[in-house]
């Protein structure tokens, strides 16, 4: 049975993390099938955005502390292990293309971060958040370091980090860690529905925005007016942008194509 299983339908690549039976627990070959998509998702140019989902109960429960897969008192592999995690939340994070996490039940560890690795979290009233790793004795990692202090400040995030508390779904929106909560069993429904209108936008330039956006908390206001005018520039030569204009003239819709 693959550790990840992968659908396409109407421009969207939905990635859905498949242990159900460990909640999803990544180990080493799951983390190798999930950098695997990942990457695909980014060569693929009729791939336009990415959903991420967990099968059965829950999102995912972070790294399986039972059986990771390799042997963790070797330095070598643990570091391996972890970088081919890396690869698949740098490829989410950095792809200029919307990824969305769609997640119920429990996202936590790794887990979590690895939704936060995404643009957009819709989450269902079940869902639960939790940086565990300080009651393991372990240290953050996939990302949990960078993405907290950047999404809730440094004092919040030293809270979550040290203290490894639990955060229902509200709880979680009201930090503005996630962007909408959702009732049970609709939040794979609704991250397809935002997914599928991503993709049928001008997928150049939200992934342009995208990496701006992500430059911007360490910019100048001038680096970053700078960074806007060359992608504007490039923008305005798309046939997306040249469609987005006539169809404005017209009073109609756009029909975009991703180029």
């Amino acid at each position: 049975m693959a550790n990840v299983k992968k659908t396409f339908d109407q421009g969207v690549l939905e990635i859905v993390l498949n242990r159900p039976d460990r909640l999803n627990a990544l180990n080493a070959d799951m983390l190798f099938e999930l950098a695997e998509a990942v990457n695909e998702a980014k060569r693929d140019s009729s791939i336009r955005a990415v959903l991420l989902y967990g099968e059965g109960t829950g999102f995912c429960a972070g790294g399986d502390l039972k059986d990771f897969g390799m042997d963790e008192t070797n330095v070598t592999e643990v570091k391996e292990f972890l970088q081919k995690g890396h690869e698949a939340v740098l490829g989410l994070y950095h792809m200029e293309k919307p990824t969305i996490a769609a997640i119920h039940g429990p996202a936590v560890g790794a887990g979590s971060n690895l939704a936060f690795a995404c643009d957009m979290i819709i989450a269902e009233e079940t869902a639960s958040f939790s940086e565990i790793f300080a009651k393991v004795g372990a240290l953050p990692d996939l990302g949990g370091l960078y993405f907290l202090p950047q999404k809730i400040g440094m004092h919040k995030a030293a809270e979550l980090i040290f203290t490894g508390k639990m955060l229902s779904a509200n709880t979680a929106l009201d930090y503005g860690l996630i962007n909408e909560v959702v009732a049970a069993g609709r939040s794979r429904e609704k991250g397809k529905e935002l997914a599928i209108s991503l993709a049928n936008g001008p997928t150049r330039a939200l992934g342009l925005a995208k990496s701006i956006l992500h430059q911007a908390p360490y910019s100048s206001l001038e680096r970053i007016l700078e960074m806007e005018a060359l992608g504007q520039a490039s923008i305005f030569q798309t046939e997306d942008f040249k469609e987005g204009k006539k169809a404005f003239n017209e009073k109609r819709s756009p029909i975009f194509h991703g180029y």
